[in-house]
């Protein structure tokens, strides 16, 4: 399981596209409601829950969703053992071992959350297993955070005011995904992400790159093209036109004179973002012929 502190420096762009969808999740947060930000790998569903919840302006921080995750991962749990060596006051050479299991409980990230009214976003959560996210129903619903205190025994805490929560996932088709149960689901207001306009696509590309505009833009169109004439298998992500233009940039490639390289550098690049790891030779076959008819263009 992997917990971090968001620390959100990498730049952000904000275009008309953006600016509504943010709009809208602002919205329906300051009302209590949580969000769920749905789609296709590489449409910047995380980097849009970051960008909002630095807008929260109060703490905040991320969880990613993992199959191996327990209650306790998201809750927190009993955790610690002491072990004391004592030292007989008459006979020096005799030791006493005595381990005490004294457990402390830690709270988990969403417990903590939930406690400080922070803002949570939770990655990719259908990455983790239902009987981990049932705990999320009580939060939602009820405003309080079942807490089991032992076998027999649970406390209940309740959820501070300010608390709120961004989720974010990849279509169920995805591998490694599973199907978010319906209770959960029904709790969230769920936004559905495509892949953005032109004019973001091309202002992310200028914002993380140092190429030219005319060069960033040639990128982006190609990409998009392959994107909406290829095959549902291969749909290359605003990651791919970043990495192309850093090569380009970085290599001093000239897409006049090195046209058989910038081909070869497209197929390398897009090919392998493919969303099925079950592509035939001849889907590929298809896509590269259909590549390269786009970058002659």
């Amino acid at each position: 399981m992997k917990l971090e502190n968001v620390d959100l420096k990498q730049p952000f762009v904000e275009t008309e596209y953006i600016k509504n969808i943010a709009k809208r999740a602002m919205l329906y947060l300051n009302t209590g409601y949580a969000i769920h930000f749905k789609g296709p790998s590489g449409t910047g569903k995380t980097s849009l829950a970051m960008y909002i919840a630095k807008r929260m302006d109060k703490p905040y921080q991320i969880i990613f969703g993992n199959e191996e995750f327990g209650r306790t991962d998201l809750i927190g749990g009993n955790f610690g053992v002491t072990k004391k060596i004592v030292q007989d006051n008459y006979v020096h050479s005799v030791m006493k071992h005595q381990i005490d299991y004294n457990q402390k409980w830690i709270d988990g990230r969403l417990l903590n959350a939930c406690k400080t009214g922070a803002t949570l976003i939770y990655d990719e959560f259908t990455r983790s297993r239902a009987e981990a996210n049932n705990v999320l129903l009580s939060i939602l619903e009820e405003g309080v955070v079942e807490v089991p205190l032992n076998r027999e025994k649970t406390r209940f805490v309740k959820v501070h005011p300010d608390f709120r929560i961004i989720f974010t996932s990849n279509p169920e088709e995805y591998s490694g995904i599973y199907k978010a149960q319906d209770a959960l689901k029904s709790r969230m207001i769920t936004i559905d992400l495509d892949f953005p306009d032109v004019d973001t696509e091309l202002e992310i590309v200028l914002k993380n790159t140092e190429v030219d505009k005319r060069t960033a833009q040639y990128i982006v169109d190609v990409v998009r093209n392959f994107r909406e004439s290829s095959s549902s298998k291969f749909h290359p992500t605003i990651r791919s036109s970043i990495m192309i233009a850093n090569i380009m940039k970085m290599n001093k490639i000239n897409l006049s004179k090195d046209k058989e390289l910038e081909i070869k550098i497209f197929e390398d690049i897009l090919l392998s973002e493919s969303s099925n790891s079950q592509v035939s030779l001849e889907e590929k076959k298809k896509a590269k012929v259909l590549l390269e008819q786009i970058t002659y263009n």
